[in-house]
């Protein structure tokens, strides 16, 4: 009994240090695999950048994150200065905030300039992959309500 309560006592201590541990496993940069929109009200799922989209994201041991995402279907702009809307990428930059599994992104700069707000995701990592599922919100294609998956591969560092 007593070797039980001090194997016990010495895993509760441990658990404190998981987190720095998992938040660790977050820093570097990641490749997009896949996202896709599963909507709120018919289950529908939808891949609205496409079958083989684009992007990378990258976390920072001091908090900032920096994300692009690339449609497939993204069409070439005619020159610079005759860049659309439609033709603009999604890029955000800001800070995040690791809790368990829940990461939060806090926008300090967006490619629609976005009124000040934070964006809720449920993590989960496994091996060199992370999925992301985002808390139902208005798409920004046409406003339907979407709960949205994405995952990203880890990018290992160019050798030296």
């Amino acid at each position: 009994m007593k070797k039980t309560a001090i194997l016990a006592s010495a895993l509760l201590l441990a658990l404190p240090l998981a987190a720095p541990a998992a938040e660790s496993e977050l820093y570097g940069t990641w490749k997009l695999v896949s996202q896709s929109q599963k909507l709120a009200d018919t289950g529908e799922i939808r891949l609205g950048r496409g079958k083989t989209p684009n992007g990378y994201v990258t976390f920072t041991p001091d908090g900032r994150v920096m994300s692009i995402i690339l449609s497939d279907k993204r069409p070439k702009p005619e020159s610079a200065a005759k860049v659309t809307d439609q033709q603009r990428i999604e890029l955000y930059a800001g800070t995040y905030k690791l809790e368990g599994n829940k990461l939060t992104y806090f926008f300090d700069a967006t490619h629609n300039e976005i009124a000040a707000r934070a964006a809720v995701r449920q993590i989960k990592i496994e091996g060199r992959r992370i999925t992301m599922v985002n808390e139902p919100g208005p798409a920004t294609s046409d406003g339907k309500m979407v709960v949205t998956t994405t995952v990203w591969e880890k990018v290992q560092a160019p050798k030296k």
